[in-house]
């Protein structure tokens, strides 16, 4: 991450704003927001990266991305979800989150989704000078399901971990268990990544059986 970026974290309770400060308050400017109302008074600065609490009961984290993308459609948005909460993420992915990390937070996953997220073409758009780097946003087609991105989460956690089930799991934050009757169930593989990729922009795939599915590929 570049020394001048300035990343708003809002929503997230004090353990985790904690955990978050000590991951990246040493490499970049760290602000907190408790309220949407509070966190929307930021939209106006060269806000690199929203780290927005997707788990927590007293603040909508969907109410504050909708309203932030509407005026800074560009900012990327790291969102953090219970460790159970699968469709929440898959849901926060659809609406435009350029990530999720599951809490509770590692702090190693954390600054690995922050340096993917920040964009440079957000830096350039704030004013701000950014080297060449990878675009972590998602290209989502309208008429793509949950089912769909979840399968994508999947495959993304397994390709991530070289195909280890039980520290997808862990990533995802569901039981080997569940993976392993959903792998099941779904026939996997049934989308094909690009290796140490993050979900990029999504594509169709016409499978044998004739299905369509989507499989993501990194710009």
């Amino acid at each position: 991450m570049f020394s001048d970026t300035m990343i708003l974290v809002a929503g997230a309770d004090a353990r985790d704003r904690e955990t978050i400060f000590q991951a990246l308050g040493d490499q970049c400017h760290v602000v907190a927001a408790q309220t949407v109302e509070d966190a929307m008074a930021h939209v106006s600065d060269n806000v690199d990266l929203v780290i927005c609490d997707f788990g927590h009961t007293q603040f909508s984290g969907s109410e504050l991305m909708r309203r932030w993308k509407s005026s800074r459609s560009q900012t990327p948005f790291l969102v953090l979800v219970n460790g159970q909460d699968v469709p929440t993420a898959v849901a926060a992915m659809k609406a435009g989150a350029s990530d999720c990390v599951i809490k509770p937070i590692d702090v190693q996953q954390l600054r690995a989704a922050a340096q993917q997220s920040i964009r440079p073409s957000e830096r350039v758009a704030n004013g701000r000078n950014g080297g060449p780097g990878r675009h972590a946003g998602i290209d989502i087609p309208p008429d793509t399901s949950l089912e769909d991105l979840e399968r994508a989460a999947v495959e993304q956690a397994l390709v991530q971990h070289h195909g280890n089930r039980t520290h997808a799991a862990r990533t995802l934050g569901i039981s080997v268990r569940t993976l392993q009757r959903k792998l099941k169930a779904w026939g996997m593989p049934l989308i094909s990544f690009s290796a140490g990729g993050n979900m990029g922009n999504f594509g169709m795939t016409t499978h044998a059986n004739g299905a369509h599915l989507y499989n993501a590929q990194m710009h």
